[in-house]
Order: structure tokens, then C-alpha cells, then sequence
């Protein structure tokens, strides 16, 4: 079995009900940005229907807990280009601008997913740069929280602030199956 197949790093049903939600919409193109491990865009993509444009952009090196996630990404891009989707993988930071200009070149998106760096300037940043680009955009950990903080070696999860700020303009629908933790929100544009 490939890494791909069992490495959701999302909470498994609120990625169930995200991926339900793309399908009831109809999906058929589809942007992540944030793959680690390729789990979720794995799951993601094998519920889209088959010739699905699915893109992904990650930067594997960018952290201590990226190290080895380059292989079971590249294999998971791989398997889905076997399987008939017109699967690619952007291997660089999002915020990049020949990244965002390959991104451009392949949308626009039915539907784009935010689970990259997730400190405030990135995410703001992926949504000014990637939601020109889709009707419907969704963010992962919009509810995270940890009472004692995180460890000071790891960068602040500040997804929760740019959700708060952003939620209100626009149609949307929280995922949360812990009321203390992740979450997607997702955002119809």
C-alpha cells in the first residue's frame, strides 16, 4: 500500500465531508496547495471523477517534519497520472512567482485547498494569489487551538485569525468534528 492511501494528516471525517462537498458541487479541477505526504490530495482526487485536473504545490523541504515527503508525493502524482487524471505536482513555495504563474497556467479551479504554511503572512498570501483563480476555496485548521501553545521550535498555526477575518464576506460552511481543534472552512466565491 502507498504512503498516499493511508497518510491523511486532515481529521478523517472532516475530510470525508470536504471531499463530499466537491463532489455535490462537481468538482472536476482541483488545486491543493499543502500536500505533505499527498494523503489528502490522494483521497481528494480518487473521489473526483476520473480526467479530474488535479494540481498539487509543495515545498517538502521546508520544515524538519517535510523531510521525507517528497517520495510518497511524487509517487502519489505519479499513480494518479496512471489512473487517468491530469494529475501535476509544483514542487516550490507557494508564494513564489513562477509558482504561482505554472499555478495560472493550469486554472482556473473548481475548487482550491489551502493547507500550506500556515502562519498569518502565508495565508493571506495563498488566498490573494489563489483565489482569483477558483469559485470555492477552502482552508484547513481554521479552529486549531492548543491550550499550552505550540513547541518553540514549530511555527504558529494562525489560520484561525485569517478564517475570523474572512468568513463573514463571503457564503460558507465550517467542517468541524472537534469543536477544539483543524476544521476546513471552505468559502464560495
Amino acid at each position: 500500500m502507498m504512503k498516499c492511501e493511508t497518510g491523511i494528516l486532515q481529521n478523517r471525517t472532516e475530510i470525508e465531508v470536504f471531499t463530499k462537498l466537491l463532489v455535490d458541487n462537481n468538482v472536476k479541477s482541483y488545486l491543493e496547495v499543502g500536500s505533505k505526504f499527498g494523503g489528502s490530495l490522494w483521497y481528494v482526487a480518487n473521489k473526483l471523477m476520473g480526467g479530474s485536473r488535479i494540481v498539487s504545490v509543495d515545498l517538502p523541504h521546508g520544515d524538519a517534519s517535510f523531510k521525507k515527503s517528497q517520495g510518497p508525493l511524487e509517487e502519489c502524482v505519479a499513480e494518479l497520472k496512471k489512473r487517468g487524471y491530469d494529475a501535476h505536482l509544483l514542487l516550490g513555495d507557494s508564494t513564489d512567482k513562477n509558482i504561482i504563474d505554472k499555478v495560472r497556467a493550469l486554472g482556473p479551479f473548481d475548487a482550491v485547498f489551502i493547507d500550506a504554511n500556515h502562519t498569518l503572512p502565508y495565508v493571506k498570501k495563498d488566498w490573494e494569489n489563489y483565489s482569483p483563480l477558483t469559485k470555492m476555496i477552502a482552508f484547513h485548521d481554521i479552529g486549531f487551538y492548543r491550550k499550552k501553545g505550540l513547541p518553540p521550535h514549530k511555527k504558529p498555526i494562525e489560520v484561525p485569525i485569517f478564517w475570523r477575518e474572512i468568513k463573514a464576506r463571503h457564503r460558507h460552511q465550517e467542517i468541524r468534528m472537534d469543536s477544539q481543534d483543524n476544521g476546513i472552512g471552505v468559502l464560495w466565491l
